[in-house]
């Protein structure tokens, strides 16, 4: 897991490029939801894990007014609850997702190095290709697990 000060900075950034996408959304309509409900979902929960570490590593102190850690948890808890529950907006978003899969609008990203062969032996973790085909990797291996597991319940569940 990444420390709190990193994931906060990272979730800020994509707030930032969801506010861009929306001003700038011409022909991206169909990913724009999809978008503002992962980055409303991730930055509460964050906020959450962040304002409860804060309130155990300050202790008692945490508690009192002049604190900003009661506020914090104060709009964590209406952030995750505004709008629905944030795991019911994540499974829109994989709905949604596996639906623009299965009309060919979710294009898989092209990775430039093969995450079994390339990555292990010839490059370096700091190296900002190396990143990025790293996370198209995992894009790749959730979305075809999501499939699977859709398949399993389907078939054992109907």
């Amino acid at each position: 897991m990444l420390p709190l000060l990193a994931r906060c900075i990272v979730l800020n950034l994509g707030y930032n490029k969801a506010k861009d996408l929306f001003v700038n959304h011409k022909g991206l309509e169909h990913t724009l939801i999809r978008v503002f409900c992962a980055c409303k979902t991730l930055v509460s929960w964050n906020l959450e894990n962040t304002a409860l570490v804060c309130r155990e590593r300050c202790g008692g102190g945490s508690y009192l007014s002049h604190s900003a850690v009661p506020l914090a948890l104060d709009g964590a808890h209406s952030g995750m609850t505004a709008e629905g529950d944030n795991r019911v907006l994540m499974q829109k978003v994989v709905k949604d997702i596996v639906a623009d899969m299965q009309k060919g609008r979710h294009p898989m990203p092209a990775m430039t190095q093969c995450p079994k062969r390339e990555i292990p032996t010839k490059s370096s973790v700091s190296d900002l290709e190396t990143l990025t085909n790293l996370i198209y990797y995992k894009e790749v291996a959730e979305i075809k697990n999501i499939g699977k597991i859709m398949q399993k319940k389907i078939m054992e569940e109907g």
